[in-house]
């Protein structure tokens, strides 16, 4: 009997041992805590901007050609080289066109003289239309009191008509000999003008980028003989989607060069297109390169156009966990270091940080930014930095 009740005695014994072993076990799994790194909100700037590539272009540029025809006796630039606004670049031969103003001057002379000469032989028809009228006068007198002849006062009366004629021609000659000299006068400026034109000076300035003909060739009116551009002054040219039209305005949106990730100056929009492309959807827009900033004409420029700009709090995008219905929340610590969820309100995202819009809820919390994805709610929180 006494054997008996010490077997059930162990046996009770070991079950209690391994029930007490059971329950440890559980606690042990219940209680695991999850390694987590934690933050505060982070008070920074975010900027809603858009990536895009432009290509450079000068602002200033032209494309000089002949303005008159001829051999191109003087070119005193090479490609790359670089000009001051006035310099001398070309010119055309000059020799027949300086005695094509020396032509026009003489004409003028000749039509000057023949302008004289017809003021005269005006004055003098005057005064023989004067005697003319005169004799008429007094001959129709004595005609109408029957005291000289009828063939006689015809005479008279012929010579007056005459007169009259006369003056008129010579009035016409005026006219004619004015209209011949503008027209020497014109022909005067034109041969000037020829003349000056033969002789091209930089319009501003440049860098010759292309060069057309050599000299001592013949070039006609209109031929191309350089390219200049203007490196102080370039905009970078490129075209973004439509959906963006009404976000953008000339003159305002900020735009951020940056080479190889580092800002390296600040341009803003100087011009939008009044119209979308229909094909593509797309609107173009032209910049303004900074003085700081040196770029190559042609090449492509990354820029970042910011459609908005502001001071906020944020967290790391990735802290932030998507659920149903389109909700976002985060973790935060309580004071028994257990995980609590809060919905947060996602703004601007600029790059790995995201704009937190109610963060007057979170101020006060201390968010998990690492290890956020095997917690959840309630979850044994061990944290592993100092915040």
């Amino acid at each position: 009997m006494y054997q008996r009740l010490r077997f059930l005695s162990c046996i009770a014994s070991v079950g209690l041992l391994l029930a007490g072993c059971g329950e440890a076990e559980k606690k042990s799994i219940a209680e695991r805590e999850t390694r987590v790194t934690l933050q505060p909100l982070e008070k920074r700037v975010f900027r809603h901007q858009i990536p895009v590539q432009g290509t450079v272009y000068p602002v200033e540029y032209a494309v000089l050609s002949a303005k008159i025809s001829g051999t191109l006796e003087l070119l005193k630039v090479d490609e790359g080289d670089v000009r001051k606004k006035g310099d001398v670049l070309f010119g055309i031969d000059r020799q027949i066109l300086k005695n094509q103003v020396t032509v026009r001057e003489d004409e003028i002379k000749v039509k000057q003289a023949e302008l004289e000469s017809a003021k005269l032989a005006l004055q003098s028809a005057k005064i023989l239309e004067e005697k003319a009228t005169l004799d008429y006068k007094r001959f129709l007198s004595l005609w109408s009191s029957k005291a000289t002849s009828q063939s006689e006062f015809e005479t008279y009366e012929t010579n007056y008509k005459k007169a009259e004629t006369d003056v008129n021609s010579a009035q016409a000659a005026i006219v004619n000999a004015e209209a011949q000299l503008k027209q020497a006068e014109g022909n005067l400026v034109i041969a000037k003008k020829n003349l000056d034109d033969s002789i091209v000076h930089a319009p501003f300035d440049c860098v010759v980028t292309d060069k057309y003909v050599e000299e001592n060739e013949y070039v006609v009116t209109g031929q191309n003989i350089l390219r200049l551009e203007n490196p102080g002054e370039q905009e970078v040219i490129c075209f973004i989607s439509a959906g963006y039209y009404d976000l953008v305005k000339a003159g305002s949106t900020p735009v951020i060069f940056a080479l190889d990730g580092v800002e390296k100056g600040r341009g803003v929009v100087t011009y939008k297109a009044p119209s979308i492309d229909p094909e593509s959807r797309t609107f173009k827009l032209k910049v303004q390169v900074p003085q700081e900033i040196q770029l190559v004409s042609g090449t492509l420029c990354d820029l970042s156009i910011v459609l908005e700009e502001k001071e906020a709090y944020g967290l790391p995008a990735d802290a932030m966990l998507l659920r149903a219905n389109d909700r976002y929340i985060v973790y935060a610590i309580d004071k028994d270091n257990r995980a609590k969820s809060i919905d947060v309100v996602r703004g601007i995202v600029d790059g790995k940080y995201c704009e937190v819009v109610n963060a007057n809820d979170l101020l006060k919390e201390r968010i998990v930014v690492t290890g956020q994805t095997f917690v959840n709610n309630g979850s044994l929180l061990r944290p592993i930095n100092a915040e």
